[in-house]
């Protein structure tokens, strides 16, 4: 290899090596559904907090949009969604809504027979875990019903940006 090109290869592979640690380090992805109590599904701001760092993963859906892909590193999350929009957004007095993946979430889609007879009581939230080239699919988030307790977990959490 003459001179030049060799200087050329070593800056190419410096840079590629600076651009790859420099990089997010995301290990896996979580994909599921959206819903919205009411005729339409807002603008949604998706969040994935890692149970263990407190670090937070979001995205931002379109309204209208029933599905989201997040990319996280490793980890044990909380996923949750924070409506925007007139009419949806947290008002002063007025009770915040957020969607979440939980029990109800899963049995809702997994027994249609017990969500219709209003058997779907259970609103515990689920830890989902994320490990290297993961991906978790059906991480649906359907469950804006939270009682107070499982509610309070994921307000006090802000979402970066918002």
């Amino acid at each position: 290899m003459v001179p030049t090109q060799a200087r050329r290869a070593s800056y190419l592979a410096a840079l590629v090596a600076t651009l790859l640690a420099s990089a997010p380090a995301f290990a896996g992805s979580i994909t599921g559904g959206l819903a919205f109590p009411g005729d339409s599904i807002p603008a949604l701001t998706v969040v994935a907090v890692d149970l263990d760092t407190g670090r937070q993963y979001s995205v931002e859906t379109r309204a209208g949009q029933r599905s989201y892909r997040l990319d996280v590193a490793a980890g044990r999350y909380i996923v949750f969604a924070v409506p925007h929009g007139p009419g949806v957004e947290d008002e002063p007095g007025e009770q915040p809504l957020r969607g979440a993946y939980s029990a109800f979430s899963v049995c809702v889609l997994s027994t249609p027979d017990k969500a219709e007879a209003g058997q779907c009581q259970d609103h515990q939230l689920l830890t989902v875990e994320v490990g290297d080239r993961d991906i978790r699919r059906r991480v649906d988030l359907y469950d804006w019903y939270l009682p107070e307790e499982e509610k309070a977990k994921v307000l006090a959490v802000k979402p970066v940006g918002r």
